[in-house]
């Protein structure tokens, strides 16, 4: 795995998040609505977990509550985002971490692929939203790796 890659990923994943909070602000109904805000915390959780398993840490799954006032959200989405590019840099990508339940059991797998699943994760989470906000009449941000690129990767 490389660590310059998941760099930029995660980058990419902190400018994708912004993107959809700023068309979120805007549109109160696609902010308020429900669908989108359990995902949203969800996010915010997975990401915490898998980057504490990354760490060989056990997660405080206690800690990991809704939050149901949209700037804390907002801000707890931030600092796991910014936790995630900060940790790359020393993370140990080949570390073994030992995961108490996979499709057959216990298993183990190497810090980098947990933290790579916590951007992929937030991916996949994007797109469904960005699925309900056409529902919900709100036309979502393009927020493709390839365009974070072309504008230069802000």
């Amino acid at each position: 795995m490389q660590a310059e890659l998941l760099i930029d990923l995660a980058r990419h994943q902190q400018w994708a998040d912004r993107e959809h909070w700023r068309v979120l602000r805007e549109h109160a109904a696609a902010l308020d609505d429900q669908e989108i805000r359990k995902r949203l915390n969800h996010m915010v959780s997975a990401c915490q977990m898998l980057q504490t398993l990354a760490r060989g840490e056990t997660p405080d799954f206690a800690s990991m509550k809704d939050r149901e006032s949209a700037d804390d959200l907002h801000a707890a989405m931030e600092r796991e985002n910014q936790a995630l590019i900060d940790a790359l840099p020393g993370a140990d990508l080949d570390r073994m971490i030992a995961l108490p339940r996979g499709p057959k059991g216990p298993f183990e797998a190497p810090a980098g692929v947990l933290l790579l699943q916590a951007i992929t994760h937030g991916q996949h989470h994007r797109g469904q939203n960005a699925g309900r906000m056409r529902a919900l009449g709100v036309t979502p941000p393009m927020t493709d790796f390839v365009i974070w690129h072309a504008l230069g990767r802000p």
